[in-house]
């Protein structure tokens, strides 16, 4: 058995177990009790300021000065500025499903909704001028290596994400749709970093055009 995911109502990473490079053993941490409201404005606060200067140049001041919350009030909510981390991470993927996720449920072939769906992702970067990137290739470059939690969880929304991809294809062995669904998310990392440093859609439409058409091809070939 290669893995399975378990996702909570709202589409978040439970759970991964199995064996192979998309599994982990990994379990979303219980948020504290607290407001809510509180809550959203820190993790929205934590994702401008993430993508603007990074988690390391970030800090827990700055965080809750910008959500308009007192910075000794920022761990009743969260035990460290590590597991704040993790929970951005996490509402970034519920964001991410929230806007664009079912277009992958949608009608039409497997290229045409991929198509769609990467579309919508793309539409959200040209919105900030292709300068933001996407927020797991950029966690991953930069706390992957120094923080296990972090790393734990971007293995876990990629492992989701890549199971969801491959959903979508009908052709081919289950092994096989996951291998494509791979490939599609290395390319559409790479399309994501080359859009960042020529600020331009060409990347993405490249992808759309000619990677993704390729790779799809390749699901009912051994």
């Amino acid at each position: 058995m290669t893995g399975y995911v378990r996702l909570d109502a709202r589409g978040r990473v439970g759970a991964v177990h199995g064996q192979g490079p998309c599994s982990v053993s990994y379990s979303a941490p219980v948020p504290r009790p607290g407001n809510p409201d509180i809550r959203r404005r820190l993790l929205a606060s934590g994702l401008e300021l993430f993508y603007a200067r990074g988690v390391n140049a970030t800090g827990v001041k700055e965080i809750a000065d910008r959500a308009d919350v007192p910075k000794a009030a920022f761990y009743t909510y969260y035990e460290s500025k590590e597991a704040f981390v993790v929970a951005v991470l996490g509402q970034y993927w519920l964001e991410l499903q929230d806007r664009s996720g079912s277009l992958l449920l949608g009608r039409g072939t497997p290229v045409r909704r991929l198509q769609r769906y990467f579309a919508v992702i793309a539409d959200e970067h040209e919105r900030h001028t292709f300068m933001r990137g996407c927020l797991i290739g950029n966690l991953a470059l930069e706390v992957s290596a120094t923080s296990a939690s972090v790393h734990e969880k971007l293995r876990g929304i990629v492992c989701v994400w890549e199971h969801e991809l491959a959903a979508v294809f009908t052709e081919g062995t289950p092994q096989r749709r996951r291998e494509v669904a791979g490939l599609i998310i290395e390319a559409w990392e790479g399309a994501v970093l080359r859009a960042r440093i020529d600020r331009t859609r060409a990347p993405y439409d490249r992808f759309s055009r000619i990677t993704l058409p390729q790779l799809v091809g390749l699901v009912g070939t051994s």
